[in-house]
């Protein structure tokens, strides 16, 4: 009988430390905290004027991805009127690159399982930008935050996520510094969003001239 106690108790213990650890301390997951180091915290500031015509501009760019139903937009819960908010804009220093964090606004009815409690939901993501003269050049990188109560919460998250974590995203060089990291503008990931670019510049034009050869899925 005894035997059965410290069987029971020894396999508590264990499924306990398990449980800190990928619930509490974030181990298993490898979400380990990795801070930004103070000398190369990004500092760039634009002036006010430039900065509200980008988020003109931007709310105008994800608003049409909304429209097709692109990337983070592509979201059967989603309505065409709901609210765009851009949370924040990062620039590196020449002001041609950019991080944008951006939080959208839904009714609760048109969750899944939906919230009685509150009337609207937040989900938030991270775009990257490269500007393109009076425009900017669009792709979804980073963490995704869903069914928020609070604006101001989900904020908080999205920043938390690619200030700290974002270095720890996948194991791959890609991810190598955070979003506020000044060496984050000249690292490897802008390389990879430009192969990305041809890539879909020559299906599009393989498409163009050779519709017989793609095949799409079509969205019931």
């Amino acid at each position: 009988m005894k035997k059965i106690i410290l069987t029971i108790i020894l396999f508590g213990s264990i499924f306990s430390i398990y449980w800190y650890f990928k619930n509490v301390n974030g181990w298993m997951d490898f979400q380990k905290k990795t801070s930004t180091p103070r000398e190369f915290l990004n500092h760039s500031s634009i002036k006010k004027e430039y900065y509200l015509r980008d988020k003109i501009e931007l709310k105008r760019q994800f608003k049409l991805l909304l429209l097709k139903r692109e990337g983070f937009f592509d979201n059967s819960a989603y309505s065409d009127s709901m609210d765009l908010i851009i949370d924040s804009i990062l620039y590196s220093s020449d002001f041609n690159k950019m991080a944008v964090f951006v939080i959208v606004k839904n009714l609760t009815k048109r969750q899944l399982v939906p919230d009685n409690e509150n009337t609207w939901y937040y989900d938030a993501t991270s775009y990257l930008g490269i500007r393109q003269g009076n425009t900017i050049s669009l792709t979804w990188k980073g963490p995704v935050f869903t069914n928020s109560s609070s604006e101001s919460d989900i904020s908080v998250d999205i920043r938390e996520a690619c200030f700290n974590n974002f270095v720890t995203k996948d194991t791959t060089d890609i991810y190598e510094y955070n979003l506020n990291d000044i060496r984050f503008w000249s690292s490897s990931i802008w390389k990879e969003i430009e192969y990305e670019k041809i890539k879909k510049q020559r299906f599009e034009e393989e498409k163009r001239r050779h519709p017989e050869n793609i095949y799409e899925s079509k969205v019931q």
